[in-house]
């Protein structure tokens, strides 16, 4: 959005700019490098200047209707009166002919090519003159064209790098979570608290390995009792499966590291 009126306020100082200096060639010619005495009717000259230049402020909103008031304009002032044959209209009808391709998608600027050459035929007096009019603003219109073939890949690039970045983002979240899951911490102490006599006996019995049916002998207790400590153990420490409760006990300090697993 910044950038966007960055862009614009560029556009606004480039059509005001071309407005002075359009006025400048109508009515003080003399102050003016390369225009000579103005030989049409002044109003008109004037007028028809600010239609060519002042409409380049929205060059990147509407670059084919900006195009096409340019051509108008100079089209009128040609058949209106005589052109100062200054520079500065020359620049303006450029610069609209650069953004009908520049800034547009592919069918306005295709028709933005038939508006320059049968505009070409309007404001030139002659065969030379349009020959002129239509390499100058051909080549600006061809210009503009491939620059937004190269920005369009630029962006396509970018697109993908932004996906690719966002995979790579994705996985990574993914690997910190899984290392994360396998990564049991020490239960609280007030975690351990919670465990009832017997239920430590079983997290230290389960820590060496046994499985339930060898804590139910050693302890003298019903299988399904054995199951049913297990399933508080795994509730009270937050813990997910028996392996989980193996790291647990040692890291809590349950079982003493190096101790006989039976």
């Amino acid at each position: 959005m910044r950038a966007g009126r960055e862009w614009a306020a560029v556009d606004g100082v480039t059509a005001v700019a071309l407005a002075v200096a359009s006025q400048l060639e109508v009515w003080w010619p003399r102050v003016v490098p390369g225009v000579g005495e103005v030989a049409g009717n002044r109003p008109v000259l004037a007028a028809t200047a600010l239609g060519a230049t002042l409409p380049l402020v929205g060059r990147r909103r509407w670059p084919l209707a900006v195009l096409v008031v340019v051509v108008v304009a100079l089209a009128a002032q040609q058949v209106l009166t005589t052109p100062t044959q200054g520079l500065v209209l020359l620049v303006a009808a450029m610069i609209a002919a650069y953004s009908s391709s520049a800034h547009a998608s592919t069918g306005p600027a295709v028709a933005a090519a038939v508006v320059i050459v049968g505009g070409a035929a309007l404001i030139g007096e002659n065969v030379g003159d349009w020959s002129f009019l239509v390499v100058i603003l051909g080549g600006a219109w061809l210009v503009g064209f491939v620059v937004r073939r190269r920005s369009t890949d630029l962006s396509r690039v970018r697109e993908d790098n932004r996906d690719l970045s966002a995979r790579l983002a994705e996985a990574a979240a993914q690997l910190i979570e899984a290392q994360r899951r396998l990564t049991v911490s020490a239960p609280a102490p007030a975690d351990l608290a919670a465990l009832t006599a017997r239920e430590v006996e079983v997290a230290r019995a389960i820590a060496r390995g046994m499985s339930n049916a060898e804590i139910a002998a050693e302890l003298f207790l019903s299988e399904w009792t054995v199951k049913t400590h297990v399933a508080s153990i795994l509730r009270k420490l937050g813990l997910r499966d028996r392996a989980q409760v193996v790291v647990a006990a040692y890291e809590s300090g349950l079982v003493e590291r190096g101790s006989s697993p039976r």
